[in-house]
């Protein structure tokens, strides 16, 4: 029976000691990049199965500080974008590491990570905001207050209080973008999961931007 690529691949970071846990991009970087392991990746990416997709991003993902081949590289870059409309979340997750660690092959990048902030799954929002150093400036702080509202929780650790992690996030990047810290007042509330659920209070932030968005200065200096 003939092993599918991604089993090939897998193979291949296994016998370079990939540990239990997974395999991590520092277990694919020890695969020696032959001509043979790149035509893995790409059948991976070419496949209409999803699964192989996935794994066919994941590789990619860990050879690129590897100097894959040119011709790999330029029949990459016109798919990650399509692949960050994908209907599954999982893949437009894997193409968004590719798509930002290239972003200087893209023109239209920052207009693409506005509206990656915007994606139905959470974790691939998030992906996006933690990005933000790449593409945020200040003006963009309205691209932001909608996280006020965002209701992904999470846990901070395995048993830890409940926490709307995505909005705390985007409270930190305004902090972070703008220099400047807010008062820190944690709000609680009964989450859907039928757990409290905690998170700081933006209230402080508002108040700060009502005063501020009059200030021309202020948006004028980057």
């Amino acid at each position: 029976m003939i092993k599918a690529a991604s089993d090939r691949l897998i193979a291949r970071a296994n016998r370079a000691g990939a540990g239990c846990t997974g395999i991590s991009a520092a277990d694919i970087a020890r695969i020696p990049l032959t001509d043979e392991v790149v035509r893995e990746i790409e059948e991976c990416l070419s496949s209409l199965e999803v699964s192989e997709l996935k794994w066919g991003l994941w590789f990619t993902n860990g050879i690129l500080d590897y100097s894959p081949p040119q011709e790999f590289l330029t029949g990459l870059l016109p798919r990650v974008t399509t692949w960050l409309k994908h209907e599954d979340w999982d893949v437009r997750d894997h193409a968004l590491d590719i798509f930002i660690r290239l972003r200087k092959n893209y023109v239209d990048y920052r207009e693409v990570m506005l509206e990656m902030l915007k994606d139905t799954e959470p974790l691939v929002r998030w992906h996006a905001l933690k990005a933000y150093q790449t593409f945020l400036t200040r003006r963009d702080i309205s691209q932001l207050l909608g996280f006020q509202e965002d209701k992904y929780m999470s846990e901070t650790e395995m048993g830890s209080p409940l926490v709307y992690a995505i909005r705390n996030e985007a409270l930190a990047v305004i902090e972070a973008i703008c220099e400047k810290q807010f008062t820190k007042k944690e709000k609680v509330e009964m989450g859907e999961a039928g757990r409290m659920v905690y998170w700081w209070d933006w209230q402080p932030l508002l108040d700060w931007w009502t005063k501020r968005q009059s200030t021309w200065r202020f948006w004028q200096k980057e």
